[in-house]
């Protein structure tokens, strides 16, 4: 069973367009938990009761600089619930889908595998790191180095990230809780998220692989995507999903398509 991990902040009209965009190209039987990063601490729950998502209770407003701990807190909640599901997906306010598939596509990639990325790097060389965000990790090194247990991390781009259940699992029952809670809370690391959850899944043995080069053609930071590629996308049946649908008038456009 597929669990996306949705985090979103404001605008229910879109929020509730989106979980029904994201039950349309999905099995049935997916689940959905909202993760409220935002500053009105009801948002989203209406929505929740109505279409039948789970709500984090976990939820705390975020910032670009401590978005990274919502997967965090979306896997303890999951576990300490005993929710059952096999892939979890993380999923932000600026996904969408636009073609069937992903249940298949996660059946044929994610064999033999616990976690399918965008990319995966190795940042082992502080002298070697160009990526900015990597540069503030090896400046905080000291107080990561002895949570992580090993010399050197990874990186990714986190949206649409998948991890089995069974990772995750070996995950929480290894780490130290309180010391990822006290370095989520004082790190002002960029991005920090694309790299805690893929260097612990490789520390703690888990096998990862990427994405095909022809599904994530519409997967990127920036810039975001216009509506001529959200058009040319929904023609292709190996786009499954497009990343990122900024505007709000393109967002509408993609969801009811």
């Amino acid at each position: 069973m597929i669990c996306f991990a949705l985090l979103a902040h404001e605008n229910e009209h879109l929020l509730l367009q989106q979980i029904r965009n994201i039950r349309k190209y999905n099995p049935k039987k997916a689940l959905i938990v909202l993760y409220n990063g935002g500053n009105n601490p009801d948002f989203g729950k209406a929505i929740c009761k109505k279409e039948n998502v789970l709500y984090c209770p976990y939820s705390k407003p975020l910032e670009q600089r401590t978005s990274g701990r919502f997967l965090y807190d979306v896997m303890k909640w999951l576990e300490i619930t005993k929710v059952k599901y096999e892939y979890l997906v993380y999923m932000e306010y600026d996904i969408a889908f636009v073609n069937y598939g992903f249940g298949r596509l996660l059946s044929n990639q994610m064999k033999g595998y616990d976690c399918l990325v965008k990319i995966l790097k190795k940042e082992s060389n502080p002298m070697l790191t160009t990526w900015e965000p990597g540069q503030e990790m090896w400046r905080d090194w000291k107080r990561w180095k002895p949570f992580f247990g090993v010399d050197h991390f990874y990186r990714t781009s986190s949206p649409m990230s998948v991890f089995r259940h069974g990772i995750i699992k070996r995950i929480l029952a290894g780490i130290n809780t309180k010391q990822l809670e006290y370095l989520f809370q004082t790190s002002s690391i960029r991005c920090i998220g694309e790299m805690v959850y893929i260097t612990l899944c490789k520390r703690f043995g888990g096998k990862c692989t990427t994405y095909k080069k022809s599904t994530r053609e519409y997967l990127r930071f920036r810039p975001a995507l216009t509506l001529k590629e959200l058009r040319a996308a929904k023609r292709k049946p190996n786009i499954i999903f497009v990343h990122p649908v900024k505007a709000a008038s393109l967002r509408k456009w993609v969801f009811k398509q």
